[in-house]
């Protein structure tokens, strides 16, 4: 086994799993600025950086520099991401608690996402062009907007909480039908898509991850193009990638 220059008691933060003849990039920084290296035990290395002992981690640039590390070895080797926080004492420890723990179920991971990358694409609508539709398609939605426009907020209480109850359906109803229009043509072109859930802001249409093969991300470029295209003037869409595969993975 081979990793850092630095004695078993010291703390390495973790970054991901990658396969043991992995050639990390010249002079990646991790956390801190300081090295990143591989702690190599059969097959697998470790992705690591050794810590001092006053690094507290949670800061939002600790956590920038963990997906900085994992996307930079993900375009030249397969990696299995970590959760952000992941920490060990000693070099020794790394190769235990995490390699030799789940060495079968990380290779297959490993080879799962081979040859592949995870790109990202929010999706958000142009809310005052929605907004335009949702009236002209609703007259009780319509009529309320009318009431509420120019008159005082406490004489129509009642109607804005009204207005909003049904402007928030009107929402979600657009989202259930719009979905599948903008994620679909798309999706075509990955091995696989998941579809990522939180709380929605108004203009919020969808967020979903698509893990797809390097030799056909000019395809799937030009989909999700087209897609934007189609939908100029309604909706908004941001693809980020190639990064590691972070929703394709099953953390250890």
């Amino acid at each position: 086994m081979t990793g850092l220059n630095a004695s078993d008691s010291e703390v390495c933060y973790v970054y991901g799993v990658t396969f043991e003849d992995t050639k990390l990039p010249d002079g990646l920084p991790g956390i801190g600025g300081r090295p990143v290296e591989l702690v190599r035990d059969g097959r697998l290395g470790a992705i690591v950086t050794g810590l001092g002992a006053e690094e507290r981690i949670g800061r939002r640039e600790q956590l920038l520099a963990h997906s900085q590390v994992l996307d930079a070895v993900a375009e030249v080797a397969p990696v299995v991401p970590l959760r952000f926080g992941t920490m060990v004492t000693g070099r020794s420890e790394a190769a235990a608690q995490i390699l030799d723990a789940a060495q079968d179920h990380l290779i297959g991971l490993l080879e799962s996402v081979r040859g592949r990358s995870q790109f990202t694409l929010h999706a958000r609508y142009e809310e005052d062009q929605v907004l335009r539709e949702i009236v002209a398609d609703d007259p009780q939605i319509a009529e309320l907007s009318r009431q509420t426009r120019d008159a005082p907020d406490d004489t129509t209480l009642n109607a804005r909480l009204r207005l909003g109850e049904l402007v928030a359906a009107a929402f979600e109803r657009k989202r259930e039908a719009d979905v599948p229009v903008v994620l679909g043509p798309i999706a075509e072109h990955a091995v696989a898509h998941s579809i990522r859930t939180g709380a929605n802001s108004p203009d919020r249409l969808a967020d979903a991850a698509f893990l797809v093969d390097d030799e056909r991300r000019g395809e799937f470029d030009r989909a999700a193009e087209g897609v934007a295209r189609a939908l100029a003037g309604r909706v908004r869409l941001k693809l980020v990638g190639p990064t590691a595969p972070y929703d394709f993975v099953t953390e250890i």
